[in-house]
């Protein structure tokens, strides 16, 4: 079951029984990929000041449009 409350997320997994642990670790992992949780802490684990993110947008625009290509 995954909530969307506001900004935080909430993913939760119900374990059967003991004997089902391994399971629902695995359904937890699931759940947490598809929610791009990793992505999400893999952008978060260093700070990244507001001008940088801007810059790299930018950066990531030019390269989409094919902007460089012409200026060649």
């Amino acid at each position: 079951m995954i909530k969307k409350m506001g900004c935080k997320r909430v993913v939760s997994v119900e374990v059967k029984g003991p004997d089902h642990l391994e399971h629902a670790l695995k359904l937890l992992k699931r759940k947490l990929k598809k929610e791009n949780f990793y992505v999400e802490l893999r952008k978060r684990e260093f700070y990244q000041k507001p001008s940088e993110i801007k810059r790299t947008k930018k950066r990531r625009r030019k390269t989409i449009d094919g902007d460089e290509l012409n200026s060649l």
